[in-house]
């Protein structure tokens, strides 16, 4: 007797309600691709193995100006723009290997590509997916397009906005080294004038002096006067302190020190203008300025020097 392998209705439903539980389940992964596929954010196109596109979702239309009728002709592996933003071996390894893979941010036009030449163009960044079979092979790949066409040019603005604010830097800084460079020479300028060494006679320096007397100042007078003696070969240094308003102790002792270095090279000094306050600091620092000739006055100066070569003659 023949067995009867027929199935029975409990049988039957038992498949079907497996079946019906398995396209429920793949149902889920299907609407998830359909959301992304026609959520309008980002622009996605499916090629097949040959790089020929089989389908494009409205962001991709929205974003490139394009349909999918104007690509009967072009194929993603002989794009030349692709090839020459150098992204054509990520391209073939998606493509010939399987591998998922990420492009270059590319300014793509689609206007220069020979099967197109129409199109708007974006800078986007892409990625490709392949979609393999059971048997692992390629059966279709997947690229998605981001438009970062906003973010290039925030980059772009913000790139000739740094090329712009170190232009004024360097603009400024030229400016400041050259305002240094003048306040320098200004510097220079009125050291030189505080410390004026005068020849009055043959043989006769005068060095009127006008203002507080520091340690830095002091110093530079000293250069000034030893300098403009050995230049003259003076024998006479007339000190003027008339526009000096006041001298403390270390200003009296730059004083002494300048009348000492001055005899060194053979020059003699005289004070004039001492006013009392000085002649009082003078005294209260212990510095009475004792062998060093004093006058009231720059002309009762000049007329002791004058009186006293008369007197050699």
């Amino acid at each position: 007797m023949e067995q009867n392998t027929t199935p029975t209705i409990a049988e039957l439903e038992h498949e079907i309600a497996a079946l019906r539980r398995r396209v429920a389940e793949l149902e889920i992964p299907a609407r998830r691709y359909q959301a992304l596929l026609d959520g309008g954010i980002v622009s996605m196109m499916i090629y097949d193995r040959e790089s020929r596109a089989l389908e494009v979702n409205r962001r991709w239309e929205q974003l490139w100006n394009l349909r999918l009728g104007d690509l009967t002709e072009w194929r993603l592996l002989a794009d030349e723009q692709v090839a020459a933003n150098g992204s054509m071996p990520l391209v073939e390894r998606a493509f010939l290997q399987g591998e998922a893979t990420a492009l270059p941010t590319i300014r793509y036009d689609p206007v220069q590509a020979d099967t197109l030449q129409k199109g708007t163009a974006h800078w986007v960044a892409s990625s490709l997916h392949p979609v393999k079979d059971a048997a692992g092979s390629v059966r279709e790949v997947l690229q998605i397009h981001v438009d970062v066409g906003e973010i290039k040019q925030t980059e772009d603005e913000l790139r000739v906005q740094t090329a712009q604010l170190e232009a004024a830097v360097a603009e400024r800084t030229q400016r400041l080294e050259e305002q240094l460079r003048v306040s320098e020479e200004q510097q220079r300028a009125i050291a030189a004038l505080s410390t004026p060494v005068l020849r009055l006679w043959n043989g006769i320096l005068a060095l009127p002096l006008i203002g507080r007397i520091d340690a830095e100042r002091a110093a530079r007078i000293l250069d000034v006067l030893l300098q403009a003696i050995v230049d003259t070969q003076a024998e006479h240094v007339i000190i003027d302190v008339t526009g000096v308003p006041f001298v403390g102790a270390d200003g009296a002792h730059h004083l002494r020190d300048t009348v000492r270095a001055s005899s060194l090279l053979g020059a003699q000094c005289v004070i004039v203008g001492i006013s009392p306050a000085m002649a009082k600091a003078l005294i209260d620092c212990d510095l009475g300025l004792d062998g060093v000739p004093i006058f009231a006055s720059l002309q009762d100066g000049l007329r002791r020097f004058l009186s006293l070569r008369n007197d050699v003659r």
